[in-house]
């Protein structure tokens, strides 16, 4: 709708330009379509960027981010650009970006929250867990969404009150039950819990969405060696092997490689 109404501004101002003097009017129609040069060609470099990134060309996908950067890219790209940095361990960048975003004080609650989010999995990658529970509880607050239910009640069951990180988990589940990282939550509670048979309930139900990070293979992997599938841990131990880890990740293929061994 701002788009659209942005347009027919413009118009209206060419014609008045136009009319008042050609000259003035060829000077704005220079400006706007370089705006709208600028506008979209950030927009372009930001889907060549999740392209590449898509297609296991790291470099190729930042290189396309740079460049979309020094174009202007729009608050919701500056945070996707963000997070793959962060994914790929380049934290100082990624919350150099993050926290520009922040003073920024975005009007829009979706975009700051999200931007909110991500520095707080930055803080929590990084070694800050206090600072990061604070930062999601100040979030859980005012906006509840999936996302947020999914970290928080991880960074409850890092904390290791058990009862909290259960009541909180569930409380995820009845949320949203189709949530591949609210489903990997309760599992890895239940396994540390040791209620292996209430842990594998859950594994069944992430396994059937086909989730594609790690730690959904191992923690159902551990949950089916409690109960005794020991076939069905190795093969998705041996799946996950295969599943690309980044510096995010809370497992990696020599955790996986250690548990295949001990059932071999």
């Amino acid at each position: 709708m701002m788009e659209f109404i942005l347009i027919i501004g413009f118009i209206i101002l060419l014609i008045w330009a136009f009319s008042t003097n050609i000259f003035i009017g060829f000077i704005l129609l220079i400006g706007i379509l370089a705006y709208y040069y600028f506008k979209r060609f950030a927009s372009l470099c930001h889907l060549m960027a999740l392209r590449c990134y898509g297609n296991g060309d790291i470099n190729g996908a930042f290189r396309w981010f740079e460049r979309g950067e020094k174009r202007g890219m729009n608050t919701s790209q500056k945070i996707t650009y963000a997070y793959y940095l962060m994914r790929e361990g380049r934290v100082e960048r990624s919350e150099a970006l993050l926290n520009s975003v922040l003073a920024f004080r975005e009007k829009d609650p979706k975009i700051r929250f999200t931007a909110k989010s991500n520095h707080a999995v930055l803080m929590l990658k990084t070694g800050r867990l206090e600072e990061a529970l604070e930062e999601f509880e100040e979030i859980f607050e005012v906006y509840k969404t999936t996302t947020v239910y999914g970290s928080l009640g991880y960074i409850y069951i890092l904390k290791g009150d058990m009862e909290k990180a259960e009541a909180f988990n569930l409380e995820a589940y009845d949320y949203n039950k189709d949530d591949k990282v609210i489903l990997d939550n309760l599992v890895q509670l239940y396994n540390k819990l040791e209620k292996f048979e209430e842990a594998y309930k859950y594994a069944c139900e992430l396994m059937e969405k086909k989730p594609t990070f790690i730690e959904a293979y191992y923690n159902a992997a551990v949950a089916e060696i409690g109960v005794g599938k020991t076939e069905e841990a190795k093969e998705h131990l041996e799946h996950a092997l295969t599943v690309r880890t980044c510096f995010i990740s809370a497992i990696h293929h020599e955790d996986v490689q250690k548990l295949l061994d001990s059932i071999a």
